[in-house]
């Protein structure tokens, strides 16, 4: 199996800084905690691109768009041939739109 560049867009970069810093004005281990965690199961993408399920609300499903989730987080991220592009982060609460 060859291994996937794992590339993030700036949206979902920043969608990551947003939340950890929100979370950092109450506790800053829990945002530390919840950037490590983040990134870890990303990277583990480069090796197991499709261990997720498709993300059926971002339609075709030949665009290979996935997502999972870590506590309140929803990842989405689309398997290419050579790169796994994570996509956007969302609070559960938000709407995926």
């Amino acid at each position: 199996m060859k291994r996937k560049r794992v590339i993030w867009t700036e949206r979902a970069a920043q969608s990551l800084d947003a939340f950890c810093s929100y979370i950092e004005v109450e506790s800053p281990t829990a945002a530390k905690k919840v950037r490590k965690e983040i990134i870890k199961t990303t990277g583990k993408l480069a090796t197991h691109a499709e261990m997720f399920q498709l993300d059926e609300w971002m339609g075709d499903p030949d665009l290979n768009i996935r997502r999972f989730f870590k506590w309140s987080y929803k990842i989405t991220y689309q398997v290419l041939d050579t790169d796994v592009v994570i996509l956007n982060i969302f609070h559960t609460s938000q709407s995926f739109d």
